[in-house]
């Protein structure tokens, strides 16, 4: 074996070793997010679940009206896809064009109307 070698051998055990290293911090983040996306989704079933028994026990709205709604806001986007679109608006104080996803317009920070995540 000659100290060449032996140099190479080393080297090449230290990447895989921070080549799992930095698997491991990965998998460990992604597992953390993963977690946290799972709580997010429980705290938003559970608040739409609470939404529904209000509405439907204090005005009497029933699965069909809900059903129904949750169609028409799927079509905005023209496809019936189980999933709901961002929109473009148009900012009511600088005028820019801005994406629903977020809250506030992107240039001035107003408040835009339309689809919001709630926090």
């Amino acid at each position: 074996m000659t100290l060449r070698w032996a140099i190479d051998q080393h080297k090449h055990r230290e990447q895989k070793a921070g080549a799992a290293l930095s698997a491991n911090y990965k998998t460990d983040r992604l597992g953390r997010e993963n977690a946290r996306l799972k709580k997010e989704i429980e705290e938003l079933t559970l608040a739409s679940q609470a939404m529904w028994e209000l509405l439907s026990g204090h005005l009497g709205f029933t699965d069909e009206h809900l059903i129904s709604k949750m169609n028409e806001i799927d079509l905005r986007d023209g496809q019936l896809d189980g999933k709901i679109a961002d929109e473009i608006v148009t900012c009511p104080k600088c005028g820019q064009k801005v994406s629903t996803a977020k809250p506030n317009c992107v240039y001035c920070g107003t408040r835009v109307k339309g689809r919001h995540i709630l926090k």
